[in-house]
């Protein structure tokens, strides 16, 4: 069974960002953690405080070979969604290795969710293939 790691944060009742971890099983489950986000507490604070929370989902070791989305919330129900994918980490951090980046620019929650869908679906070498 594939497993996705998340890492977010948001707050807790107060004004500091508390980090968080899971470990996920399914896209439901990748899904379930963005729905229950506090997405207008969160904006309203990001807007008072300059600094605000979001997501980091995960698929390998990020020291090595891994694939992930980096999904923060902008405005309601919308986030800045980026894709890096290492197949090959480079020797002494240069040379042979293969990794592809992707802005995808703003996006809506459903549209984030779709793209998350294939940490489930695809093995990291495949996403490198399609995004390269």
């Amino acid at each position: 069974m594939r497993r996705v790691k998340v890492y977010y944060q948001h707050r807790d009742g107060g004004t500091k960002l508390i980090n968080y971890e899971k470990e996920l099983r399914s896209y439901r489950e990748a899904c379930d953690v963005i729905d229950h986000y506090p997405w207008d507490k969160e904006l309203e604070l990001f807007e008072a405080l300059g600094e605000g929370g979001g997501f980091f989902f995960i698929l390998g070791n990020e020291g090595g070979k891994y694939a992930s989305y980096q999904l923060t919330p902008i405005e309601n129900n919308r986030g800045l969604l980026t894709l890096d994918v290492v197949s090959k980490p480079a020797a002494f951090g240069l040379f042979g290795g293969k990794s592809a980046s992707l802005d995808f620019e703003l996006v809506s929650i459903p549209e984030a969710k779709n793209h998350i869908k294939a940490l489930f679906e695809y093995s990291i070498d495949s996403l490198y293939e399609k995004y390269r």
